[in-house]
């Protein structure tokens, strides 16, 4: 059966570089088309974009006194130049930069020492999924601690707002790409502690006292102003691009909504991968011509329904994601990617795997047959 030829209107819009309305139908007039069929195939063909209403952003607050924020302040591009391991207090907004020799795992680790031995109540640390603070060493560090470590996606960098302005004020006061060395940065954090915030009733942080925090906390902790329900269809509001302009406000597909995790809302497309965004970069949309998207995020993440097994020898996971049929339902994933968000946490499915294993080794122990090794490595039991 041969192929339906596609429509003059059709042909047009395909070769059309701008999908506007008045450039299709100007273009439509030079090739001869009727005006009036062409507004209509456009009108049919292209998905209007909405108003977007006006973001509602959750102040970012730490729930618990002693929560921090972590970055590497880039000061030399170089192999082992000298860089900066920076914390911020997150209701308190004071700072603390340390001197590194690069921004490898061993500096991180050597420079959150000094920082656990001056703030020795630190309750929680968040940062970016760089490599080196997703390291073994490093993540047994934050285990040994009990400090509760989450990472952000790339959906919300907008979590790490408070150290990223705070590494912006940095640079605004020295002037970009300029070195800094160790004694003008001590220098300009001082500086920048002991002068007063507007988020803190025009307070300096090295002035904000226990009780002055609590209040913070409650004057600022607040409920999510965004609710979606699970099944409901929404678009991404897409976010700005600095440089080049963009046609549209939102996503041309459509994503179905998962959960809710804390304040970020898990969407999902047709395969079943996921992903998750805040309130405010979501949309909803009852347009039938808006089609739900075949993948999200090249498919890295999902709803796990099951783990089968651990391959010990490089660490990942074969797994089943929920709501996925055929090949594309099992994946192999690392440790790393299935705790992504909370690396010292295991999921409920990882959780069940290991319950299981280790049932299934006591029970061969009493039936009396010969089992080797252990039943959970140690990689996976320190985080039980």
């Amino acid at each position: 059966m041969s192929k339906e030829e596609p429509s003059p209107y059709e042909k047009l819009y395909n070769k059309a570089k701008w999908k506007t309305l008045d450039k299709y139908l100007s273009m439509a007039k030079q090739e001869n088309l009727n005006e009036e069929e062409a507004k209509k195939y456009f009108d049919e063909r292209v998905v209007h974009d909405k108003r977007v209403p006006k973001a509602q952003f959750i102040p970012i607050v730490s729930k618990h006194p002693h929560g921090y924020q972590m970055d590497t302040f880039i000061n030399n591009k170089e192999a082992g130049g000298l860089n900066y391991l920076m914390f911020i207090n997150i209701n308190t907004r004071k700072a603390y930069a340390y001197p590194m020799n690069g921004k490898g795992a061993r500096e991180v680790l050597t420079a959150l020492h000094k920082f656990v031995n001056d703030v020795p109540h630190v309750y929680s640390i968040t940062s970016d999924e760089d490599a080196a603070y997703l390291s073994s060493t490093v993540l047994d560090f934050m285990r040994e601690k009990n400090i509760k470590y989450r990472t952000t996606t790339e959906n919300n960098h907008n979590v790490l707002g408070i150290i990223n302005r705070f590494m912006r004020t940095i640079r605004d006061a020295i002037g970009e790409n300029r070195f800094i060395q160790p004694k003008e940065m001590h220098d300009l954090v001082n500086i920048y502690n002991n002068s007063p915030h507007r988020s803190l009733d025009n307070k300096a942080p090295n002035d904000i006292t226990p009780e002055d925090e609590i209040k913070y906390i409650q004057k600022n902790a607040r409920i999510n102003p965004y609710h979606f329900n699970p099944g409901e269809k929404v678009r991404l509001v897409l976010e700005k691009e600095p440089f080049g302009k963009r046609r549209s406000n939102l996503s041309n597909e459509s994503y179905i909504v998962d959960s809710q995790k804390g304040n970020q809302f898990v969407v999902k497309s047709k395969d079943g991968s996921t992903s998750s965004f805040p309130g405010y970069r979501l949309l909803r949309t009852r347009d039938k011509r808006i089609k739900v998207a075949e993948r999200l995020n090249e498919g890295k993440e999902g709803i796990i329904e099951k783990i089968y097994n651990f391959d010990e020898d490089t660490g990942k996971y074969d797994l089943k994601w929920e709501g996925v049929e055929g090949d594309d339902a099992f994946a192999r994933q690392t440790i790393r990617d299935v705790r992504r968000g909370n690396p010292l946490v295991l999921g409920t499915a990882e959780r069940q795997y290991w319950l299981e294993q280790k049932k299934n080794y006591e029970r061969q122990i009493k039936a009396g047959q010969k089992v080797e090794g252990k039943p959970i490595p140690d990689k996976i039991m320190k985080y039980i």
